[in-house]
């Protein structure tokens, strides 16, 4: 996360298209809209079915475990003292995308599931983001899942620059 609202935004909507694009090509959903509130930051839709909504997280700082990578998603619950992230959303999916990884770029898992996962185990919670304006304290708590260790509760993709793969592991 930045200090700068407007690259935050941009950073954001780079993890969002790259959920658009999987979800149009792999899984055939119509494009709706980009969501502007907490309760989603996609909707997808086809003719006669229910909408599909998506939560996404788009982690810029995270590389490949060989070059200094946590193995860590940031699970964002609270930010300013409110609950925000997997607390306020009403997506049905959530989407973890690394884009500075070589393989496995998006992560996948219904929203139950990964509300379960959180609930049924004990991570080890974190301060993020920006600082409020005076102190040093982060305006964010996110819980820190350790990916390699809960990855098959996740479905894995790399996008391998013409299409999406599912990981093989």
């Amino acid at each position: 996360m930045n200090n700068n609202f407007e690259k935050d935004l941009a950073d954001g909507q780079l993890g969002e298209k790259a959920v658009r694009h999987f979800v149009e090509t792999e899984w055939h959903k119509k494009f709706i809209t980009y969501g502007d509130t907490s309760a989603f930051d996609i909707m997808f839709q086809n003719n006669r079915q229910n909408p599909v909504f998506f939560e996404v997280k788009t982690d810029l700082f995270e590389k490949d475990w060989d070059k200094g990578g946590t193995g860590n998603m940031a699970i964002e619950y609270k930010c300013r003292g409110k609950p925000s992230g997997i607390r306020t959303t009403m997506a049905d999916w959530f989407a973890y995308y690394f884009p500075n990884i070589t393989e496995n770029h998006l992560w996948i898992i219904r929203m139950d599931k990964l509300k379960d996962l959180i609930k049924n185990n004990k991570f080890r919670t974190v301060s993020a983001g920006e600082t409020y304006y005076d102190n040093d304290e982060k305006v964010a708590k996110c819980y820190l899942i350790p990916r390699f260790d809960f990855r098959g509760y996740f479905s894995i993709f790399t996008f391998d620059g013409n299409r999406w793969l599912p990981s093989l592991d």
